[in-house]
């Protein structure tokens, strides 16, 4: 299902068939999904048990803050990786819990996740600047320009994800007369997975912990079946640009 090309080949993304092929590509294939994803989803689940018991306030909020945070990012990469080299290479698993890829996809989010970082913090202190309604206005318009570039440079983990990586600035230009169709598509593949988990958080705070805990495994499950449906659309935009045969001569050479 190609979806997209070059902007010198004056195609443009499909907004429609390109959100429809990714949900129908998680959907045809759910069985895999699950078994691609269940491993470290468990992991995952095990690592918010672990996140629950030291919870509180101090030092124990802030270890189970840094365990879910990294535990997605060691561990929901993992699922990612799998299922963005399912769509682009037709792997269906293997041996071990880290696939190949995933080292150099993990280390592409690092980067990537470095730079956000980085960009907020200075962000973070123009607000602080005296006017402060003047700078903090500035500061919220940098965020959310931030946040646009961030959706920019997105094509760097499919790439990442089948060991043939591609810098920041390559992505960056690749989408150039495309984005703003990618970034509806990630609105349209996304958003619905997002508001299911922020109504589950919503109602999950003020019940029993059992009751709260089992809705959090459900936010997170919605987290995976989400990022499957956007690593399929990010994988089939990849593949416009760099298609089968495209791959095939760049490892011969």
């Amino acid at each position: 299902m190609s979806v997209a090309a070059s902007p010198s080949d004056g195609l443009k993304i499909d907004i429609g068939a390109s959100v429809r092929a990714a949900y129908s590509v998680v959907i045809e294939n759910a069985r895999l999904a699950v078994d691609l994803a269940w491993l470290p989803f468990a992991i995952l689940v095990a690592a918010e048990l672990v996140a629950l018991v030291l919870g509180g306030r101090g030092l124990g909020e802030i270890l189970a803050l840094l365990i879910r945070a990294g535990g997605f990012a060691v561990f929901g990469t993992v699922f990612i990786v799998r299922w963005h080299r399912f769509i682009l290479l037709s792997e269906r698993g293997g041996e071990g819990l880290f696939p190949p890829g995933w080292s150099t996809f993990f280390l592409t989010t690092v980067k990537v996740g470095l730079a956000v970082f980085v960009g907020a913090l200075v962000l973070m202190l123009v607000a602080m600047i005296p006017p402060v309604f003047l700078t903090g206005l500035i500061a919220l318009i940098g965020y959310i320009a931030l946040a646009f570039a961030s959706a920019r440079v997105l094509l760097v983990f499919p790439a990442a994800a089948i060991e043939r990586p591609i810098g920041l600035r390559e992505a960056w230009k690749l989408l150039a007369g495309n984005y703003w169709r990618l970034f509806a598509c990630l609105l349209l593949c996304y958003l619905p997975f997002g508001i299911v988990r922020y109504i589950l958080g919503e109602i999950g705070a003020g019940l029993p912990w059992v009751l709260w805990f089992v809705l959090q495994v459900i936010g997170l499950a919605m987290s995976f079946a989400g990022a499957a449906v956007v690593a399929s659309l990010l994988s089939d935009v990849y593949r416009g640009f760099y298609p089968p045969e495209a791959e095939t001569g760049l490892r011969a050479s």
